[in-house]
């Protein structure tokens, strides 16, 4: 007699653990052959561990930690889990030795007028008016051997002079430390410098800049493009008006900084932004123009088709435009990442591969974040990553259930009748390419800058059938005949092109609602939401649902954030602001530290301008002296009054732009200029039963970007 029988309650049990059997083996055999796709997710954990520390780990660790992902993957060569483990740890290690292949010493206080003397490595245009140069320097006037920078960011006006790359300068500047967040855990644009191998910014404040050599050899093919670059951009002047010259020049050489501000601003609130930027978008259209252009050309001709590879010879031509492109438009970060994904799918077409495939959207990403570890932390990486991702994923969907249902066998319909179809399918394609890649990028958009676009989905809609169709074909097609000065008549349609766009952007720019700004979501709910994303994306079958799942609860963990800080202090105690019972923040000052404030502000949700933020009712000030109570505590700001006696009677928060010495001991929480400059800005929140304060560097963590200020040194 079996325990079945003896056990009714097993025997019903049975059928249910049987079922349960195979739907696991059959999940886990849908994930055959899907293992390398998630190398690059592993990669980017290690590297997320290694920036989410607070100090940095030894030499030591990073090469225990390399040398046992190795074994790891050594060990699992036919185990998928530890084979993600052990690049896990090579990602972390891999953080690490390129913080140490980047370092470089600090600027660690600021420096009045000095002489500065070095080399200039770039010279770009910020702005109209202004250039930013990064400078190797030689010699700073007060300042040890040692102790200097190998490069400092240096903004200078263009009449300072035009400074070619390479060449031996000299000038006068007033030079600062890298800079730290505007608030704690805010973006860390000093460490994103520091990785570049800047120690120190500054700004060049002689009249003209002092050229002491310029070497014979030095990077000629920078110097030829810098010349196409003036050369096309002079062409494109003089075909097009403003501000269609502005963004066709942006869109060819990458010169973005003669944009409208009323143009850059109606595309930020339409979605389309992401059009100024040449990356992925731009890179595809104009190396697939390039490909099918060629292609189709070699198919004129029978006996080379038939002959030859035409494809690949197509592939090759694809490539090369495309690292043309890339150069030509200063090959910026995003720039050569796209170039790199263009590049590896048009290698798979040369190497009989799946050109558009998941295993090369992988590929690609590993590339990235070998090369390019930090690249996993920011939001420009995460931002295309995830909507490619979203879109190979959807591709692969479509492409398997047209395939499972077969494509079925149609009369063939009237001509009139196939173009109005491949017209609909090309309106709805756009439309479902822009909500998928839309909604993919919108996840990090929303962590690193607080703003979503309602109407993205219809702007971008809009406008890509116009830019694929419009813009960039006739966009390639100028610079192919610039040389032959035949440039004007495709600049015209390109033109038109960019009218339509920036007709669509104002449109949806007008709408209600357009204009959304939003608080920043706890990092826990937005890596949660990712995570449930990636889910969604790389597992194959059912189990692929789960994704949603995690996505749902990412979502629900936006819900309990923590309480925001109730009183934000700049870095220099320039400016505070409080959190009135609104929510709302309300500066102290009307003018001054305008871009911290409005970085708090926007961070906050709110699209108000510093003085419009300033006019809220909440401080009274008088002669330098701001008081407010906040949450029942009186809270003094003192913007100046430096030496005159105080009143500290009654005062629960002291916050004082200068340094307060041995003054007003009995208030219970004082932050002067010393606090400031030791540890940046400062965040006190006052929901609890004492004050909870935050610093910037504190978020920071002991790191190698991270300034340990030290007083200025005495003059000679």
């Amino acid at each position: 007699m079996s325990l079945a029988t003896l056990d009714p309650a097993a025997a019903d049990d049975r059928p249910r653990r049987a079922w349960f059997s195979a739907a696991t083996g059959a999940a886990l055999e849908a994930q055959q052959g899907r293992g390398f796709l998630w190398a690059a997710p592993a990669l980017s954990l290690g590297i997320g561990a290694y920036f989410a520390l607070d100090q940095e780990p030894g030499t030591l660790l990073l090469a225990s930690l390399a040398a046992a992902g190795a074994g790891l993957f050594w060990l699992g060569r036919a185990t998928g889990p530890l084979l993600l483990a052990g690049l896990v740890f090579w990602g972390f290690a891999l953080a690490g030795f390129q913080s140490w292949r980047s370092a470089t010493p600090l600027l660690a206080f600021t420096m009045g007028e000095v002489t500065v003397t070095g080399r200039a490595v770039s010279v770009d245009r910020s702005s109209r008016t202004r250039l930013v140069m990064i400078l190797a320097p030689e010699q700073i006037a007060g300042l040890a051997p040692e102790r200097l920078p190998n490069h400092l960011r240096l903004t200078l006006p263009e009449r300072a002079g035009a400074t070619p790359p390479g060449a031996r300068v000299t000038f006068r500047a007033r030079l600062a430390p890298l800079p730290s967040p505007v608030a704690p855990g805010a973006f860390d644009y000093g460490r994103s410098l520091w990785f570049g191998g800047v120690g120190g910014t500054g700004r060049v404040t002689s009249q003209t800049i002092e050229i002491l050599d310029v070497p014979r050899t030095i990077l000629p093919l920078e110097s030829w493009l810098s010349a196409i670059r003036a050369a096309m951009g002079a062409r494109i002047r003089a075909a097009l008006a403003e501000p269609y010259s502005s963004f066709a020049e942006a869109l060819i050489t990458g010169e973005r900084s003669s944009i409208p501000p009323e143009v850059n601003k109606s595309l930020l609130i339409s979605g389309l932004y992401h059009i100024l930027s040449i990356s992925g978008l731009h890179m595809w259209l104009v190396a697939g123009s390039v490909f099918w252009a060629v292609r189709a050309g070699l198919a004129l001709a029978p006996g080379l088709a038939l002959r030859f590879p035409i494809r690949k010879w197509a592939a090759g031509a694809a490539l090369l435009m495309g690292l043309f492109y890339m150069l030509l438009a200063q090959g910026g970060t995003a720039t050569a990442r796209s170039f790199l994904m263009v590049a590896i799918v048009f290698f798979a077409v040369i190497v009989d591969r799946p050109a558009l495939s998941m295993r090369n959207l992988a590929l690609a990403a590993v590339a990235i974040l070998v090369l390019d570890p930090q690249a996993a932390v920011e939001a420009s990486f995460q931002m295309s990553f995830l909507a490619v991702l979203g879109l190979v994923a959807f591709y692969e969907f479509w492409a398997r259930r047209k395939e499972e249902h077969g494509a079925g066998q149609e009369p063939t319909p009237h001509w009139a009748w196939r173009i109005a179809r491949w017209a609909a399918a090309a309106f709805i394609a756009s439309l479902v390419t822009s909500l998928i890649a839309g909604f993919s990028s919108s996840l990090p958009a929303a962590y690193h800058f607080g703003r979503i676009s309602p109407y993205g989905v219809l702007a971008n809609g809009l406008a890509i059938p116009v830019v694929g169709v419009l813009v960039m074909p006739f966009a390639l097609l100028s610079v192919l005949l610039m040389p032959f000065g035949l440039e004007q008549l495709p600049l015209t349609v390109m033109g038109k092109g960019l009218e339509l766009v920036i007709a669509i952007a104002n449109g949806v720019a007008a709408l209600p609602g357009a204009n959304e700004v939003i608080a920043r979501p706890p990092l826990t709910a937005m890596l949660t939401m990712v995570a449930g994303m990636v889910l969604l994306c790389l597992l194959a079958g059912p189990v692929r649902l789960a994704g949603l799942a995690v996505m749902a609860l990412g979502a629900l963990l936006v819900l309990p954030a923590p309480p925001p800080p109730d009183l934000l202090i700049e870095a220099a105690g320039a400016n505070v602001a409080l959190r009135d019972t609104a929510g709302q923040l309300v500066p102290a000052q009307p003018r001054r530290a305008r871009f911290a404030v409005e970085k708090w502000l926007q961070a906050n949700g709110e699209e108000a301008s510093l003085a419009e933020a300033a006019k809220r009712p909440g401080w009274n000030c008088s002669d330098g002296r701001c008081t407010a109570t906040v949450r029942g505590r009186a809270v003094v700001y003192l913007a100046g009054g430096e030496g005159k006696p105080l009143n500290c009677e009654g005062v629960d928060i002291l916050i004082a732009s200068f340094p307060l010495r041995g003054d007003c001991r009995n208030v219970a929480l004082r932050i002067d200029r010393f606090d400031l400059w030791r540890h940046g800005a400062h965040a006190i929140g006052l929901s609890g039963p004492e004050p909870l304060v935050t610093t910037a560097r504190g978020a920071q963590g002991r790191r190698p970007w991270v300034v340990a200020p030290e007083p200025r040194p005495p003059a000679d």
